[in-house]
């Protein structure tokens, strides 16, 4: 387990050591606007099944990815100009959409859709642009543990079992909230988890006030 901190050169040096480890098909800790998280690239399936293996994580419950940007989005979801406005106004969520057919099964967690978000933190979208794919944006820790904010206790979570390849060090991060979770493929579209949505869209959810 490599660590790699952030630095103070904009994290130019720790992005090109992730974007290599995710090209190797490692798994790599970062720091996300909400959390550290476990990220590796989400169309290489001997990856993703590591990430299910570092959080001893069940097979049937899918990796959400995070993706740079919408365009990247349709190479693993499925979702017309309106929602993807509305996803937009949306703020920091994670949207479960129709997944397209070549996305690792596993990933999805046997089934036929893909929580997808569009990240605007700063080293997060850096990554994901440098890299060229969507990666894996689930927490760094056992399932049913976490999330972590600070550094040591993603440190500590690892030691002595299956751990991931390379860790970022951002130091501690700020507590923010989790990403809301909505469910677009229902009718109406269900809020899994509430996160922080601003409170026109949470009306619009609970209204049910949506173009698909």
């Amino acid at each position: 387990m490599r660590i790699v901190p952030l630095g103070t050169d904009h994290g130019v040096g720790a992005t090109l050591e992730a974007v290599r480890s995710l090209k190797l098909g490692e798994v790599v800790v970062i720091p996300t606007d909400t959390a550290y998280g476990l990220a590796a690239d989400a169309m290489n399936e001997k990856a993703v099944q590591k990430v299910f293996s570092i959080k001893m994580r069940g097979a049937d419950h899918a990796l959400p990815v995070f993706v740079s940007d919408f365009e990247m989005l349709d190479k693993v979801a499925v979702a017309s100009h309106e929602l993807k406005e509305y996803i937009q106004k949306c703020g920091s969520i994670t949207a479960v959409l129709p997944a397209r057919g070549w996305v690792p099964l596993s990933l999805r967690g046997g089934k036929l859709s893909i929580g997808v978000r569009v990240s605007t933190y700063p080293f997060v979208e850096r990554l994901i642009k440098a890299f060229g794919g969507p990666i894996t944006a689930t927490s760094a820790n056992i399932s049913g543990r976490g999330p972590y904010n600070k550094i040591h206790d993603v440190i500590d979570e690892f030691e002595g079992g299956i751990e991931p390849d390379v860790i970022i060090d951002a130091g501690n991060l700020p507590q923010n909230p989790v990403s809301a979770v909505i469910d677009f493929t229902k009718k109406p579209p269900m809020i899994l988890r509430t996160g922080m949505l601003p409170k026109e869209v949470l009306m619009d959810l609970l209204g049910s006030q949506i173009s698909e």
